[in-house]
């Protein structure tokens, strides 16, 4: 299997774990993994501390918006990655800034409430919140008719959770979801899932679904492909890699969205690994594919002014 030489050379600098540190080791290493890894930051993009409400209380975010924006701006809603166990929305600052400043856009980043403390459904719960109030009142600077949702990883499962949830509350859907190497069955046992050792593997998947979701596997809200309809969800975009053990349920997804009748597009980047959505600062396709996202976004904002119009 093809490799990208950048790839490569990460990942024989990566040494062999011998033991699963507690959580809070696990939290501290992957946000400093996930730094040091990414871009610099853009210049002309601001950031703010807003806080939601939510039924476990305050749910903090950041909001990155283009210093020379106007009001008004769209929003993206950026559900992290770290299998609702580990990382924050500052280890996704550079990622963040540029995918508002190239997607034209205003993107919301919440500290949602995270496992082993604060297990399903706390996490998409308050997703689900932060959603609700962005479509009641926007943000500062964010227009509340004009909303997308995306997600990288765990990130991706609560984009694509978050989408189902509306359709049974008779929310409207955002714009688009747009997902990145999504976990979307917690219960898989697909060949990816099983064979793929690069950066993230199967064990490595199960202690963090344990944590997350117990036995409750087979919930649609816990695993998105699973469930029984997908019909009148979001158009979607879906991301994946040859590499990840993720590949096969993003695919899988995608075709049963296509089935359902939602327009679903697919993009394999080959050779590089989960996560590198964020590592543009070793890994050129990282950088590629945040622009490829942010083209996705000024799409989506276009077509929704069309309609407005």
């Amino acid at each position: 299997m093809y490799i990208h030489p950048q790839v490569e050379s990460f990942l024989a600098g990566i040494p062999n774990a011998d033991s699963t540190p507690p959580i809070e080791e696990q939290r501290l290493a992957f946000s400093e993994l996930w730094q040091s890894l990414a871009a610099p930051p853009p210049s002309g993009v601001s950031r703010t501390d807003v806080v939601f409400a939510g039924d476990g209380g305050d749910i903090p975010a950041l909001v990155y918006t283009p210093a020379e924006a106007t009001t008004d701006l769209p929003i993206l809603l950026f559900l992290h990655g770290g299998g609702c166990c580990t990382l924050r929305p500052e280890d996704f600052d550079s990622t963040s800034a540029w995918l508002a400043l190239e997607g034209d856009c205003a993107v919301v980043v919440p500290a949602f409430r995270q496992a082993p403390e604060n297990p399903f459904p706390a996490p998409l719960d308050d997703c689900v919140a932060v959603y609700r109030q962005l479509l009641e009142n926007g943000v500062a600077g964010g227009d509340s008719n004009r909303i997308a949702v995306a997600g990288d990883s765990g990130g991706g499962y609560l984009a694509a959770a978050l989408c189902l949830d509306a359709r049974e509350l008779e929310l409207p859907q955002p714009l688009a979801q747009i997902l990145l190497y999504p976990m979307l069955d917690m219960a898989s046992k697909s060949p990816s899932r099983i064979s793929r050792d690069y950066f993230l593997n199967d064990e490595g998947l199960a202690g963090v679904i344990a944590m997350h979701a117990g036995d409750d596997l087979l919930n649609p809200r816990v695993s998105p492909l699973r469930a029984q309809s997908l019909h009148g969800l979001a158009k979607a975009y879906v991301l994946a890699t040859s590499l990840d053990p993720l590949e096969d349920e993003a695919r899988a997804y995608v075709q049963r969205l296509r089935a359902a009748g939602v327009d679903a597009s697919w993009h394999l980047y080959e050779g590089v690994i989960h996560g590198f959505f964020s590592f543009g600062g070793i890994i050129d396709e990282g950088n590629d594919a945040v622009q490829h996202v942010a083209a996705m976004l000024r799409a989506t904002w276009h077509r929704a002014q069309g309609v407005q119009k």
